[in-house]
């Protein structure tokens, strides 16, 4: 495999060598696979503003990475609802380095309300913030946009 004419990617360079010599049944397990390394929590991330809790006041300030919101709200949406994340972003102000929105995009089953799913996604993206943040969306938006419906558990489980 040449890699001048691979993706700088890491994750499509596996793609692409895992499609150059499939294994059996990988069709079957690709999808679970690659969402999984895209939940996984990695070393880094942007620091998100959250509020001193009011019984700990004092000059400093409490920052928590934006991969541990993320991991903490896909395990929480996985556990809950019959739906994958698929992707979670962040808005936030640089400047503040606060919270402004958060996009969630998952993939849902075939029979669900996707309507009353985004819903609940809302709500539990909401507490999710606010136990890790504060209440630092406050009446911010929560976008859910339904990317994929599937037959099934969207887990593959």
């Amino acid at each position: 495999m040449s890699t001048s004419s691979s993706p700088p990617d890491p994750l499509f360079r596996a793609i692409e060598f895992l499609r150059a010599a499939p294994e059996p049944g990988w069709d079957a397990i690709a999808g679970r696979v690659i969402s999984s390394v895209r939940t996984t929590a990695r070393p880094g991330g942007h620091p998100l503003a959250a509020q001193t809790p009011p019984a700990m006041p004092g000059a400093g300030r409490i920052f928590v990475s934006d991969h541990v919101v993320r991991s903490t709200l896909a395990i929480e949406l996985r556990q809950r609802y019959l739906c994958a994340p698929t992707r979670i972003t962040f808005e936030m102000d640089d400047r503040t380095r606060t919270l402004r929105g958060v996009n969630v995009e998952l993939t849902g089953s075939y029979g669900t309300d996707l309507r009353e799913l985004a819903d609940h996604i809302r709500v539990t993206t909401l507490a999710v913030v606010a136990d890790l943040l504060g209440d630092a969306l406050d009446q911010r938006p929560v976008d859910v946009t339904v990317t994929d419906v599937v037959t099934g558990d969207p887990l593959g489980a």
